[in-house]
């Protein structure tokens, strides 16, 4: 198929893809309750010919593409969640249920429909299948390990797998691979300090809580800047503290609770291990206790090299030479992870952002803010990266 034919088919669907983002931008629907968007999603595939699967993973949807001939597997995911934000944009087709598609989710929906709709089209010149994973949960990074419990790819094993997350601080028409980390890890965690409450007036009869957590913080600052390599990127942030019922009362316990950010597994497993021995220890020094609790989120979203490298290549067909390329990772997280984890992947980024006169006269803000909005014309971007990339490795 000539190189310009591809585009063309995208082109002529932009309106469509356009109008699919924002039917689903009105209806969001938070972790594990997509029930509508899945059922909307599920309707869609089955339109287009694709085999389809509902409740893996809770609320996940499952589209299965086979080719002519047999062949490699590639699997394109999509993650179709919202958040708990009341929207603010203004937009004629915000929602207006107290939740919002604040993170791109919407277009990455438009995105695999479209692109499965397509392929669905092309069947014929595929040798190999095109499974379609929309994913669920991702916002509280448990939907991609939900799917795979389900036997997501036991029963749909891939060679490779792809997605992408568009992002509103990128230029539109720019495209990030990067051949190692694109997302941080994201763990909480949450650490209980416990000593002897008493008169607020008599410290002396009291093992102070309070005190002793204060030190804690303080000296686990030296995990990032004494024990973490400068080279490497640690986050450590104490997010809640909770403790005591008044100020003439000296508590029995605090609690705080906090996230942890890598970009390497080695760099997250230390920053907790190391903030665990000094909890212990500091509080002990202090004659109280601890109970420390990992909350396990997502490992960090590292890309596989040589996928990486093969859709840089083809992003440049769709962006130009020079227009794919290395981005700074970012310090957010998401459980694409999971899946790069088990198969060779890369999660791209899609430059989204507005133009400058836009973001100002609308005062558009970044992902995961109720005045979050990017620029659709981004849609096809992605949209024709996924097509092709189909193409080729099914060719």
């Amino acid at each position: 198929m000539p190189p310009d034919a591809i585009s063309d088919l995208v082109a002529a669907r932009k309106s469509e893809m356009i109008a699919t983002r924002r039917l689903f931008h009105t209806f969001p629907e938070l972790g594990f309750q997509e029930n509508e968007t899945a059922s909307a999603i599920a309707e869609r595939l089955k339109a287009a010919g694709l085999e389809v699967e509902t409740g893996i993973g809770q609320t996940g949807v499952v589209g299965v593409l086979k080719g002519a001939r047999d062949g490699p597997t590639l699997m394109i995911r999509a993650d179709i969640d919202g958040l708990p934000v009341d929207e603010l944009t203004g937009l004629e087709f915000a929602s207006k249920n107290g939740r919002m598609h604040a993170c791109g989710h919407d277009g990455h929906i438009a995105m695999a429909l479209t692109a499965a709709e397509i392929l669905a089209d092309l069947k014929d010149r595929l040798a190999g299948t095109v499974v379609f994973a929309f994913q669920p949960a991702e916002e509280v990074v448990q939907g991609a390990l939900a799917m795979i419990g389900d036997g997501l790819f036991d029963r749909y094993p891939a060679d490779r797998v792809i997605g992408t997350h568009l992002w509103n601080q990128i230029p539109t028409g720019i495209i990030g691979v990067n051949r190692a980390t694109v997302f941080a890890s994201a763990d909480q965690f949450r650490l209980v300090v416990t000593g002897k409450g008493g008169h607020g007036a008599m410290p002396h009869m009291t093992i102070d809580p309070v005190i002793a957590m204060a030190e804690i913080i303080t000296t686990a600052q030296t995990v990032v800047s004494r024990e973490i390599p400068p080279n490497d990127m640690g986050v450590l942030t104490f997010g809640q503290i909770h403790g005591g019922t008044a100020s003439n009362v000296i508590a029995d316990n605090v609690t705080v609770e906090g996230t942890v950010r890598a970009y390497t597994p080695e760099t997250r497993t230390r920053i907790m291990e190391s903030l665990e021995r000094i909890a212990t220890n500091v509080a002990a020094a202090m004659r109280a206790s601890t109970s420390f609790e990992r909350i396990h989120g997502t490992p960090p979203v590292i890309n596989d090299p040589e996928v990486a490298g093969w859709v840089t290549q083809q992003a440049s067909l769709v962006v130009g030479e020079g227009n794919a390329r290395e981005w700074e990772p970012i310090s957010v997280g998401d459980d694409m992870a999971e899946f790069n984890n088990r198969v060779p992947g890369t999660y791209f980024l899609l430059g989204a952002a507005h133009d400058d006169a836009t973001v100002a006269a609308r005062s558009i803000e970044g992902h995961h803010n109720a005045r979050f909005d990017w620029n659709e014309d981004c849609l096809p971007i992605g949209t024709e990266i996924f097509v092709r990339s189909a193409i080729d490795f099914l060719s």
